[in-house]
């Protein structure tokens, strides 16, 4: 029996994913992916506030409360959507169903509202430079809990079509 470098290259080169692991890691790739291009497009279309120069020379912004609240609002319920989404997904694709694909969907809707917060962020409207009379700009905001509605809708969505199918399916 021959030994050597061609032999073990050879039985290298047959070792494979799990397709599991591959099937878990296309998740993540297409949940950043989605959820990326979904944030930059929620980041175009946030309120922004309205501030008017003073004669003391700062600025007057109308209700800050209300711009915030709705970016609050959108980043949770976008997200949630989106997290219930890729639960079903997750679940129909039929790979490696169980306790850690359930568990792995919620890791990947958390990394996915990540992506959402940053790229939404990045293509927001800023403070301008030099400001002039007028200034606009999309306030920043604090997700605090509506990071966990993502996550949560996605293992949601996994469980409860897990629940609901036969008994065959598994």
């Amino acid at each position: 029996m021959a030994t050597g470098p061609s032999v073990t290259k050879l039985s290298l080169s047959r070792r494979r994913l799990p397709r599991t692991l591959g099937f878990g890691a296309g998740l993540l790739a297409c949940a950043l992916a989605v959820y990326g291009i979904a944030g930059a497009v929620w980041g175009l279309f946030r309120p922004t506030l309205i501030g008017r120069e003073v004669d003391d020379g700062g600025y007057a912004i109308d209700a800050m409360g209300n711009a915030q609240f709705i970016a609050f609002i959108t980043f949770a319920l976008i997200t949630g959507v989106l997290g219930l989404l890729l639960g079903l997904i997750a679940y129909l694709r039929r790979q490696g169903r169980g306790l850690s694909m359930l568990l792995w969907v919620g890791v990947c809707a958390l990394a996915g509202a990540a992506s959402f917060y940053v790229f939404g962020g990045v293509t927001a409207t800023h403070p301008p430079e030099t400001p002039g009379e007028v200034v606009e700009f999309a306030p920043n905001f604090s997700p605090a809990i509506a990071w966990a509605v993502a996550p949560f809708m996605a293992m949601f969505a996994y469980w409860s079509t897990a629940f609901v199918s036969a008994d065959e399916d598994w």
